[in-house]
């Protein structure tokens, strides 16, 4: 029975799936990092633009009639926007009036966000899941395992994104700004830097990269008005787990590392439980910082402050 398991079409099937799924858990854990890094904004809210990103593109394409390739376009700068005024709007006028206990009023008022947003979507497209209808999925098959074209359209866009973003981050005056904000945002106002908008900046970024893992989330499965929560959890463990100061890329790569860990999982354990594999994970992690002596609060401050 266990070495059943072990068989090299298991191995590689579970291979790609966690390859390719990690892709979209690498991405979102890079624009999750990007925002909680920069801002210090506990954006959970971030499983509702995930899911508006979705259904915009659903509604684009369906009632509004759009081609399929313009309605994503619009679909995820409309929810990059969004993204920002929920930060102009909501975050940053609390962040003003609570101050020193900013991260948790924001946190809450982001999970407030998270679940009135899920609300709202049920009363708007309805409570059941829904179909989004994009280009033909083509089956291909490599060292035994099975994937279709939009997984490999998937994992593509992803990297892209990705090296994009480290690229700008490291040779273009606005990733200069950005990693100054993330050291010391009081600091980079007195040398210029509008701390402020590069808050809004990093929504932006981050928000449209939660729209494109939407997207192709979409095209592989149903959507469905809670589809946000689970992925923003995965983002936020790959996010602390690579740290939120780190290269885009590494961060995109302990993506990939711990959806290879819930598939390897499955081997074992139920299918509904492998995700239990991933906080298994994280414990071990903290557990580690303590044994080290480093406080593990301490230490995510200290990442997200590091250039």
């Amino acid at each position: 029975m266990i070495l059943a398991a072990f068989d090299t079409e298991t191995v590689a099937q579970l291979t790609a799936n966690g390859i390719f799924r990690g892709a979209a858990y690498g991405l979102l854990g890079v624009g999750f990092a990007l925002i909680l890094g920069v801002t210090g904004r506990f954006h959970f809210a971030y499983a509702f633009t995930y899911t508006l990103a979705a259904y915009l593109v659903y509604t684009f394409v369906g009632p509004v009639g759009l081609p399929f390739w313009v309605a994503v376009v619009a679909g995820i700068l409309v929810v990059a926007l969004a993204g920002v005024g929920i930060e102009r709007v909501i975050y940053r006028p609390l962040a003003v009036r609570a101050s020193e206990a900013a991260l948790l009023v924001i946190f809450v008022a982001s999970l407030g966000i998270a679940i009135a947003g899920e609300n709202l979507v049920r009363l708007i497209w309805g409570s059941s899941g829904q179909i989004l209808f994009g280009p033909d999925q083509v089956p291909h098959t490599l060292w035994k395992a099975t994937f279709l074209n939009v997984d490999v359209w998937q994992a593509a866009s992803s990297a892209a994104l990705v090296v994009i973003l480290t690229l700008l981050l490291r040779y273009t005056p606005l990733g200069r700004s950005i990693k100054a904000t993330r050291a010391n945002p009081e600091l980079a106002q007195t040398i210029g830097i509008d701390a402020q908008q590069i808050y809004l900046i990093c929504f932006f970024i981050g928000t449209l990269l939660c729209g494109v893992a939407a997207l192709w989330y979409g095209l592989q499965f149903t959507i469905d008005p809670a589809m946000g929560f689970k992925p923003v959890i995965f983002a936020f463990v790959v996010a602390f787990l690579a740290g939120t100061a780190s290269s885009p890329i590494r961060v995109f790569l302990t993506g990939i590392a711990v959806s290879l860990v819930a598939q390897y999982a499955s081997i074992w354990l139920s299918v509904r439980w492998t995700q239990t594999a991933v906080f298994v994970v994280l414990v071990l992690y903290l557990t580690w910082l303590s044994l080290r002596g480093t406080d593990p609060v301490a230490w995510v401050r200290a990442k997200s402050a590091r250039l």
